[in-house]
């Protein structure tokens, strides 16, 4: 009986821990953690102004914070938010949620991201965290192209994990130079450990458990070549 007690107690605590407080949705669909959202750029339009609903999913008010994170844009754009007051840097001032509380994406106090200044391909990640608890959030990204495809230095200033090193998890970021590519990961030797399918541009969360300890590859492959490759120190 005591062993079922503490069996509960624990998927219980574990429940708590992974609970997520906020949701984040675009054109009415709830976006998952590291989703991507591809915004088409026409090459002509001196800004581009999308818009993000987001609910606090729990029964108690919180304070949230946005954070944003620039992978990859153009020398001659900006990229900035609004959500209460607008911001040209990286971090929100803290914002108030009641219960259960929904923002649509049309209200004023929407999450409002303005791309302008430039037709050149661009990654953005906003991170949505609870100002007293950072390891309760959500992150996705927003891309922007024309569909001319992605070079190769952008591809490089834009690949990135972390952790970096990485114990349990990492997370790498890319851009690629269409959806038939394929992020890899490979150890010194040249054996392949890890491969799976990726959009043009987001983020994977990788479990690195079963991996030795050591140092690896790891890159974007698109018709059979690694495009770009960077190192991962596993521990």
């Amino acid at each position: 009986m005591m062993k079922r007690i503490f069996t509960l107690l624990f998927v219980m605590a574990a429940v708590m821990v992974n609970a997520q407080s906020i949701k984040v949705f675009y054109n009415g669909t709830e976006l998952g953690g590291n989703d991507t959202v591809f915004i088409a750029s026409d090459g002509h339009s001196d800004e581009i102004n999308t818009f993000f609903g987001y609910q606090n999913t729990t029964a108690n008010p919180i304070e949230f914070q946005v954070r944003k994170e620039v992978l990859l844009l153009d020398e001659e754009a900006d990229i900035s938010f609004c959500i209460g007051e607008c911001y040209t840097g990286a971090l929100s001032a803290a914002m108030p949620l009641a219960a259960n509380e929904t923002v649509n994406a049309t209200d004023e106090l929407a999450l409002h991201v303005i791309y302008a200044g430039s037709a050149e391909p661009a990654l953005v990640k906003f991170t949505l965290f609870r100002t007293d608890n950072e390891n309760d959030k959500i992150s996705f990204y927003v891309a922007y192209g024309t569909g001319t495809g992605i070079q190769g230095a952008d591809m490089v200033k834009t690949l990135r994990a972390y952790p970096n090193p990485a114990v349990r998890s990492v997370t790498i970021d890319y851009v690629a130079p269409n959806s038939h590519s394929f992020l890899v990961i490979k150890n010194l030797t040249g054996r392949e450990v890890y491969r799976t399918p990726v959009g043009t541009a987001g983020g994977k969360q990788i479990d690195v458990t079963a991996f030795t300890a050591g140092v690896y590859l790891y890159g974007i492959e698109s018709d059979g070549k690694m495009l770009c490759t960077k190192k991962l120190l596993v521990k």
